[in-house]
C-alpha cells in the first residue's frame, strides 16, 4: 500500500476525471447534443421510442440488468459475512463489504437527487410525444409541468457504481482493481446506451451519474484505507507477536463481529 495519496494519486483519480466529467457536461449543455442523440433512436414518422419495450433494451439491459446490480451487492455483503467463518475470504473481508456500501450509497444518492431535482425523460418532451416542454439543464424546468423523475441517470448509477471495486481492491489485488474499473465503466455505459435508446435518459444525464458514482468511492476510499487496509490489519495470525488474543485489534474485531 502506498503510504500516502500525492498529488499525483489526486491528478489522476480526481483533476482528471473531473475535468473530463466537466467537459462533457458542457459539450453536451452548449452543443444540443443531447437532442442529436434522442432524435437517432425516436421514430418521428411513427411517433414512438422503437426499442422502448424491445427485448434486449427492457428486458435484457433494464431489468436483468437492475437484477444483477442487485445480485452482487448481496452477493458481496453475504461474502463480508461469510468471511468471518471462511479463511479464504479473510484476504478480501473489508473490500467486500467496501463494494456493497459504495454501490448502495452511490445507487442511492442518485435517487434521491432524481426525486429532488425532477428534471423529465426524453419521452416526457413535446418534441417525442410526451407533453413537456424541453428545457437544457442549465434552465429552469417548466413550472407548469408536475416534476419529473429522471436526473441523473439511475439505471446507468447501478453499472457505474461497480467502479467502487476499483478502490476496494487497489492497495492489495491490482488486476482485480483494474478488473472492477473496466467492468463497471463497461456495463454502465451499456445500460446508458439502453436506457437513451428507450427514451429514458439523455446523454448528458449518464456524465451526471458516473461523477457521482466515481467520487463518493473516491472519498470514501480515504478513510477505508487508513482504518482498513493499515499493513498490521494483514499479519498472518501465525507470525503474530505474543500479544493475547483480545489485545489484537483485528481478532478482537472478529471475536465481536462472532
Amino acid at each position: 500500500m502506498e503510504s500516502k495519496l500525492d498529488g499525483n494519486f489526486w491528478v489522476r483519480h480526481l483533476a482528471v476525471p473531473f475535468f473530463l466529467f466537466l467537459a462533457a457536461a458542457v459539450y453536451c449543455e452548449v452543443t444540443g447534443v443531447d437532442l442529436v442523440f434522442a432524435d437517432r433512436f425516436f421514430d418521428f414518422s411513427a411517433g414512438v421510442w422503437p426499442a422502448r419495450h424491445s427485448w434486449w433494451a427492457e428486458w435484457l439491459i433494464h431489468q436483468r440488468g437492475k437484477e444483477l446490480i442487485i445480485l452482487i451487492t448481496a452477493g458481496s455483503f453475504a461474502g463480508w459475512l461469510t468471511s468471518w467463518r471462511c479463511q479464504r475470504l479473510r484476504r478480501d473481508r473489508w473490500p467486500l463489504l467496501f463494494l456493497a456500501l459504495a454501490i448502495v450509497l452511490s445507487t442511492t444518492s442518485v435517487a434521491v437527487m432524481k426525486k429532488e431535482i425532477g428534471r423529465h425523460c426524453p419521452w416526457d418532451i413535446t418534441r417525442y410525444g410526451g407533453s413537456v416542454p424541453y428545457t437544457r439543464l442549465t434552465e429552469a424546468p417548466p413550472q407548469a409541468c408536475a416534476p419529473g423523475n429522471c436526473f441523473p441517470a439511475g439505471h446507468a448509477s447501478g453499472g457505474f457504481a461497480l467502479l467502487a471495486g476499483y478502490f476496494a481492491w487497489r492497495d492489495r489485488r491490482s488486476f482485480l482493481a483494474r478488473t472492477w474499473l473496466a467492468t463497471g465503466t463497461a456495463l454502465g455505459s451499456i445500460y446508458a446506451y439502453g436506457q437513451m435508446a428507450r427514451g429514458a435518459h439523455f446523454l448528458s444525464h449518464n456524465f451526471y451519474s458516473a461523477i457521482i458514482c466515481w467520487l463518493i468511492p473516491l472519498f470514501l476510499y480515504l478513510p477505508y484505507r487508513y482504518l482498513v487496509t493499515a499493513p498490521q490489519a494483514e499479519v498472518p495470525l501465525a507470525a503474530a507477536s505474543p500479544i493475547p488474543v483480545a489485545a489484537h485489534p483485528v481478532i478482537a474485531e472478529g471475536i465481536e463481529g462472532n
